[in-house]
């Protein structure tokens, strides 16, 4: 097994068996319940049961259901266990469950984080040139300004967002994510 923050140059392989990685411990394909250790989820985003959140600053994330009641950390961890969304942990870090499985990692954060480890990459010819030729690449442009690139790698079910506006790497998915198993149907 390849621990994802113990070799971050994983990351730049055009071709990964996701099978063989681990992130910050936990494996791709792995039991959710079983493997990630509730004490470390700070965040949790695509519950099926939350209906509204509230956050801010200094102030606790909270999460309501449909009829208005405030849900605890336990029951939207719960949901996303049993039925699929996104937990997120402590150094930008979230693991995508589908069906109880960890199905997908992200890494995000250009500045900070394990993403901060690509900072020397200046332009988006130096990240094509540690990254390698993506099988598709779609241009991210608002009023004519160029933003970003998102890169896919369907080789891997990989996932790599340019930001052109700050000429650094953002994020990095791994997995279930769409648009990372290429045309056609999810595999």
């Amino acid at each position: 097994m390849i621990e994802i923050l113990d070799s971050l140059d994983v990351l730049a392989r055009p071709l990964l068996d996701l099978r063989t990685l681990t992130l910050a411990g936990i494996r791709y394909g792995s039991n959710a319940a079983d493997s990630i250790d509730r004490e470390r989820i700070e965040q949790v985003t695509l519950s099926p049961i939350v209906h509204r959140q509230t956050s801010g600053d200094g102030t606790e994330l909270e999460y309501y259901g449909a009829d208005g009641r405030r849900l605890t950390l336990g029951e939207v961890v719960d949901s996303v266990i049993e039925a699929g969304g996104m937990l997120h942990i402590a150094g930008n870090i979230s693991y995508k469950i589908a069906g109880g499985t960890v199905a997908g990692f992200a890494l995000y954060g250009a500045d900070r984080g394990p993403l901060a480890y690509f900072s020397s990459l200046g332009s988006y010819g130096e990240f094509l040139t540690a990254f390698g030729t993506p099988d598709s690449v779609e241009r991210n442009e608002a009023y004519g300004d160029l933003l970003g690139y998102r890169n896919y790698y369907w080789g891997s079910k990989k996932q790599v967002y340019w930001d052109g506006w700050d000429e650094r790497l953002s994020s990095v998915n791994l997995g279930d994510y769409d648009g990372n198993h290429g045309p056609g149907p999810a595999s």
